[in-house]
This record gives structure tokens, sequence and C-alpha cells, in this order.
């Protein structure tokens, strides 16, 4: 029935396309506001439309049949049907409440209603009452969050609307507006002034450099330099590039500053530059970084620039043997046994990234010079390199034998895994040092029961699925094995 009226309205006042758009969106608008605002959005159900015939047809006229349909009231429409317990007729252009009985002749198409069965009334005639027409008015008027305008005064708005004319007629008013806001070439020109300038990587690392050297830069500023420099240094053409702008001299000669929180990050911006860069790890060796190294990794040092100097050694010798040579020149060996020697407890990270880095090293130098040395000449060459490397000569002769097992009586099973990965690799060269330590041996029974216990455990928990314990229970179950002792 609202369509009907709007219908009625467009068709009468609408005489051209500009308008029609206009009314149209304000009758959208409308819509909206009762969506949202309507008095019988709690009251809300499906009304029963029923067509039946009329009183003078026949009840099994065939041109009757019943429906069910949802049909909306308007809240605000002048003429409203007002329902009882009888049928009475709706006239034209009258709205329905929800929740009624309607009646519709398939023959006439006239309309009836009345109220469902067990209905007293009560909700529409209160609805009705003008008294309470102006509770509510007040109601909405207080309340906070409604839409100051009804339906009738919108639709008034609506009718007066001229179309020709702008929302705002008051030249003032619009001199103030365009006041509060730029035009668009004003935009555009600041857009093109707010352009930045696209920074390469080599560009911001000699930026990062020069706030570095800057002179009166504070430690704080340094700090964050060097800590920036470390996130671009991982890659191996930034680390290269790096050697280029002379920064990477700047990280070597920050390796002996006076400043703990400075040398620790020299240390961590070189491990990550010369980690798998060979031409960076020349770079650094030639330098004198192991010596400097080196130093960082003695007692006299806070833990965690040592942490800092052992990933940067970890990284600069793996995959070079002509590194891991001078690494055995300059006491290297020594520096890792000094961390076994001292009573701190807090070392054993250290101790343990230590056993690891030893173990990779000989496994690095075993696997390649097991193959066969035919091949290239960079092939055959490298072999030569780590033949030269005697680092496990010198581990048997400082006694690795007997301090690497010690570690397993940590708790923790991942140093237990590490630990016993190197036993396993040094059997063959430190067999008669285990056997004959009663200690290691009711040590290395007692792991074999845990981890088969946990084995089992995490077995019947994965669904058969060998896992971690599993493969532990393996290692410690071979190294035994190979012992000669009972599995």
């Amino acid at each position: 029935m609202k369509s009907q009226g709007t219908a009625s309205i467009t068709m009468t006042t609408i005489s051209n396309i500009r308008v029609f758009h206009t009314v149209a969106f304000a009758l959208f608008l409308i819509s909206c506001y009762f969506c949202v605002h309507g008095d019988n959005v709690r009251d809300k159900q499906k009304t029963a439309v029923v067509a039946v015939p009329t009183h003078d047809a026949v009840e099994t006229d065939d041109n009757s049949m019943d429906a069910t349909v949802e049909e909306e009231m308007d809240p605000e429409d002048l003429d409203v049907f007002l329902p009882t317990d009888q049928w009475q007729p709706i006239k034209e252009g009258q709205a329905i409440p929800a929740g009624l009985h309607v009646q519709i002749s398939l023959k006439t198409g006239e309309k009836m209603a009345k109220l469902m069965d067990g209905d007293d009334g009560e909700r529409y005639r209160k609805k009705a009452s003008p008294q309470n027409d102006d509770i509510d008015t007040e109601s909405k008027e207080g309340g906070e969050g409604t839409d100051p305008l009804s339906h009738q005064e919108l639709k008034k708005a609506l009718k007066k609307f001229k179309a020709d004319q702008d929302d705002v007629q008051d030249q003032e008013r619009i001199d103030q507006i365009r006041q509060k806001f730029r035009s668009m070439e004003e935009l555009k020109k600041d857009f093109e002034e707010m352009k930045l300038k696209v920074e390469t990587d080599v560009e911001i690392m000699r930026r990062l450099v020069e706030k570095f050297q800057r002179e009166g830069a504070s430690v704080e500023e340094q700090e964050a330099a060097l800590f920036d420099l470390e996130f671009y240094a991982h890659q191996i053409d930034n680390a290269q590039d790096l050697i280029t702008i002379g920064g990477f001299d700047l990280i070597i000669r920050a390796l002996n500053d006076t400043r703990d929180v400075i040398r620790k990050q020299a240390a961590f911006v070189l491990g990550s530059a010369v980690q798998s860069n060979p031409k960076v790890q020349v770079e650094a060796l030639e330098r004198g970084a192991i010596q400097k190294l080196l130093h960082l990794l003695t007692a006299s040092q806070p833990a965690d620039i040592r942490k800092k100097a052992m990933y940067a050694i970890s990284s600069l010798v793996r995959h070079f043997p002509y590194a891991q040579v001078k690494f055995l020149q300059l006491g290297g060996l020594d520096s890792f046994l000094e961390l076994f020697r001292e009573s701190d407890p807090g070392l054993l990270q250290l101790q343990v990234k230590a056993v690891t880095l030893l173990h990779d090293l000989l496994l690095e130098q075993k696997l390649l010079t097991q193959e066969s040395e035919v091949g290239d000449a960079l092939k055959q060459q490298r072999i030569q390199q780590y033949k030269q490397v005697n680092l496990l000569s010198e581990m048997m002769k400082q006694g690795w034998c007997e301090i690497i097992p010690s570690l397993l009586q940590a708790p923790e099973h991942d140093v237990r895994e590490k630990v016993l990965l190197a036993m396993q690799l040094l059997l063959d060269e430190c067999q008669m040092n285990y056997y004959k330590d009663k200690q290691l041996i009711g040590r290395l029974s007692e792991l074999k029961s845990e981890y088969e216990k946990h084995a089992l455990e995490e077995q019947v928990e994965t669904g058969g699925t060998e896992d971690y314990f599993t493969q532990l229970s393996h290692l410690v179950t071979d190294i035994m094995g190979q012992l000669s002792l009972s599995p």
C-alpha cells in the first residue's frame, strides 16, 4: 500500500530524471528510518493473510485460496486500520498493523481484517490513541539517538524539495565550507611534495653507518644503527656491499669498543654478515675477526657478549677450512675448554653451543674427506684444505672424550641429544674412554630406560609413529651397542 502512494506521488510530481533520482533516494532514506526506528520493531510478527471468498460466495468456490505472507505496517501513517474481533473492510490507503487475520477476495479484491483469535487488541488501541501519540512523541524527542523528524515531516519536506536548487544556497556559507577543505589542485600539489625518495638497501646501510659515525651520536643511537645494520647484513649481497661502503671495517673496530652494548651488537652484525657468505668470511678473517671474537669469549666479558661472540665464531668458521685452521692456531679450542673449567652454571648454553659446533665441524670434515678426490679442481682443493684441519687430534689431546659426556647430567632433552650425537661421532676415538667410565655407563643405562618409556608413551599418543623420544632411545641404544654392552 505504501508503494502505491509513493508511485502516485512520483507520477504526479516528478518531471525529469534528476528529480526522480532524488525522490527515490529520499524514499530509500525513509525506509531505512523505519527499519531502525519503527515503533513496532518489537511487535513485528508474521501477518496471516487468508484469501477467502466474500460472504456472497460459496465455500467451495475454486477462485479462493489460502496463503501466508508478511506485511509491514507504517507506524506513522495518518490512516491506520483499527482492528476488532469482527471482520471489517480495509479502506484504500489504510495501513494494516502486524499480527492480524486478513482475508482477500480473489473476485473483487476487497480486503477485510480482524484480530487473531485470543488477541484483545489492546496494543492496537493504545497506538491509535492521540494521548498515547503525544506521549510517544515526547519520549522520542527526549530520547537519545532518536531521529527528531517524523515520517510525515519527512514526506512534507520531500514534497517541498526543489531539485533545481543546491543544498547550500548561502554564498557566505559556501565560502566557509570551502575554507575548511582544500581544493583538488592543492591536494595534488601536496602529494607531489610528499613523495618519499625510495632508498636502496645500500643507501640505507650507508646512512646507518654515517649515523653511527656521526660526531656526538649517543650510545643509544649507535646501538640502534648497529641493530638495523644486522637486519640488512643477513642478505649475501648486502653483506658484501657493507664491505664496499666501509661499514665492515667499522664493525670490526667496534668489537674492541669500550662499551659493552656496542661490542655485543657489533658481534651480532658480524655473525649475520659472514654466515654462509664466503667472500665476507675471507674479509673478516683478513681483518683479524677471529682473534677479537675469541677475546670476547673469555670470562672477563659479560654473558650476553660471550653468546654473540660464539654466534659470530660459529658463522665464521663453518664451511671455511682455512678459518678453522686459524681458529685452532689462535687457541680457539682452548677458549672452548675454558668454558668447561668455569664453575658458573649459567654457562651451560655456551658449553652446549661449543660442543654442537665441534660436532658439526667434525662431521663436515668427515663427509667431505670421505668423498672421492676425483672431480673438479675446486673440490680437490677443498678436500686438501680440510685435511689440514687437525681438529680431531687436538680434541683428543685436550681430553674432550671425558668433557663432552659430562653434559649428559643436564635435564633438558635437547641438550642430551646434542651431547649424544657428539659422543656417537667420536665413538671410534673415545670408545675406551667411554667404556672405562662406569659413571657414564650407568648414566647411559638410565637414559636408555627413560627414553624407552617415553618412546612407548609417544607411540601410543601418535598411533605408532616414531618420533623424538624414539630417536633418542635408538641413539642411546646404538652407543651402548657399540661399547659392547648389553642393550
